[in-house]
């Protein structure tokens, strides 16, 4: 597998995206001098406690107090007073309008190749590498640099990197850690005391190993940087830096990336195969629907719907990816008889969520057919960053029919007739509602006239009473008389 990053450090946002074999599989974007709350460090100040949901709300210098699960702290909450201050982080999910951001007492401090929890104990390697060999010789590694009054997380980059350099790290997260510890015993109100890393560092960091081939940048400041980066060792001696000038095209234009980015936020994407799939985010859950469309291949029923499913899979790994859909995942596959070709379809999907940095479990198939998938939430998705609800609809993709408006337009007409109210009455609204409008009849002794208003939406309706002698505005259709 060939891994390229693409950075495009503009002077108000920075955007990154990361390619595997040829295909757009992350996107990420920060605007500059606005970062993210999530991994942060803040020093805050316990305002409330809520037994009835196990949770204490903290002032950390924000707008919204920060919401604080008290199982997500040291001995599960036990001891913690309204007052007392503590160092928290922000976790992944984002304030909103009406929530706070939602943070952990539970510090974790992450670098390339190892995570320091403090106060933590042991230490752990991650799940992702399975050879008890490998796993008890990275264990013993992290044990020999493992700080006092803490614990180690062994991430699967350790296997690039020397002992030296994981030493070298873990000396590095645990003075970042004094150094936040030293600023929290100086301060005597809520605040950031540790801002995580811009987004060119994390993302090189993280994606940083031997299957990194290039990272393309268009900033020279950023593409001196990194090669700093990579002196210390947090990328590999065989990764190109590439500067990108932006003379004649932009960076996501040469690499036709906008238009994959754009493609990302569409609720149908297509296979190779002429398959589709549907993606319809919920607020529980995501549904992805899986369609043979233009598929024809296959002997029968049976294996065109399994070679469909099977690609569907690959590709359902890298939207949830891509988008960064985290939660509960429901995929409805095209139904299979038999248990080997679900088998199959089950370890196939497995195989291909492994690339996912994030923590992704495939629980298989239901007896309904449904394969679920629990995605950790990291970050926002995707279209919560680059798109927000229609004004008009509210979300929900769907306005009332021109018939519906009428019919609102004319009971709202009777409500006048019947507080006495006789017009004669002029409904301004969507030309397609005056049409449906001048089908119905008037209220008994009232005149009313549905006029037409060009750009007017469907669901916005004015009624005005003109005088007995007035004209009715041009264009106006008359009512049938009640």
């Amino acid at each position: 597998m060939e891994r390229i990053i693409y950075l495009d450090c503009g002077p108000d946002i920075v955007r990154a995206a990361v390619t595997e074999d040829g295909e757009l599989c992350e996107f990420h974007s920060e605007r500059v001098g606005n970062k993210s709350q999530t991994e942060s460090l803040f020093y805050g100040r316990v305002e409330q406690i809520r037994p009835s949901v196990c949770a204490a709300f903290v002032n950390i210098g924000l707008e919204q107090n920060a919401f604080l699960s008290l199982k997500e702290t040291r001995e599960g909450g036990g001891g913690l007073r309204c007052g007392d201050f503590l160092i928290v982080q922000g976790a992944a999910k984002q304030p909103t309008d009406s929530k706070g951001l939602r943070v952990s007492g539970k510090i974790n401090l992450a670098g390339k190749s190892l995570v320091l929890v403090p106060e933590g104990s042991g230490v752990h390697v991650s799940k992702k590498i399975k050879s008890e060999e490998e796993r008890a010789a990275l264990e013993e590694a992290g044990r020999a640099v493992c700080p006092p009054g803490c614990g180690l997380i062994v991430r699967t980059a350790s296997r690039d990197v020397t002992q030296a350099l994981i030493a070298e790290e873990a000396a590095e997260l645990f003075e970042r850690w004094q150094l936040c510890k030293r600023r929290a015993e100086g301060m005597v109100k809520p605040g950031v005391l540790l801002e995580r890393l811009s987004l060119p560092s994390r993302m090189t960091r993280e994606l940083g190993d031997s299957q990194l081939a290039r990272v393309v940048v268009s900033s020279q400041t950023c593409a001196d940087a990194l090669a700093q980066e990579q002196k210390k060792g947090f990328l590999p001696v065989q990764t190109r830096i590439e500067l990108f000038k932006e003379d004649k095209q932009l960076i996501f234009d040469a690499f036709r990336l906008e238009e994959e980015i754009a493609r990302a936020l569409k609720r149908r994407v297509w296979l190779p195969c002429g398959g589709y799939l549907v993606i319809d985010p919920c607020e529980a859950l995501t549904a992805i629907d899986v369609n043979s469309g233009k598929m024809t291949l296959g002997k029968d029923v049976e294996e065109t719907a399994f070679r469909v499913n099977l690609e569907a899979a690959r590709e359902v790994a890298r939207q949830i990816r891509l988008r960064n859909i985290g939660g509960m995942i429901l995929v409805d596959f095209i139904d299979m008889q038999e248990a080997e070709h679900r088998h199959a379809l089950t370890c196939a999907m497995r195989e291909a969520v492994r690339r996912d940095r994030a923590q992704v479990k495939v629980y298989g198939l239901t007896h309904m057919g449904l394969m679920e998938i629990a995605r950790k939430r990291t970050d926002e998705e995707l279209r919560k960053r680059l798109r927000a609800s229609c004004a008009s609809c509210m979300g929900t993709g769907e306005v009332v029919s021109c018939e519906e408006a009428a019919r609102r337009a004319l009971y709202a007409v009777r409500r006048l007739a019947l507080a006495g109210q006789r017009g004669p009455f002029v409904v301004r609204c969507a030309p397609g509602v005056a049409s449906a409008l001048a089908e119905w009849t008037a209220p008994q002794g009232a005149s009313v006239y549905a006029a037409p208003t060009a750009g007017r939406h469907v669901e916005k309706v004015d009624i005005d009473q003109i005088g007995a002698d007035d004209a009715p505005p041009k264009g106006a259709m008359p009512l049938a008389k009640g």
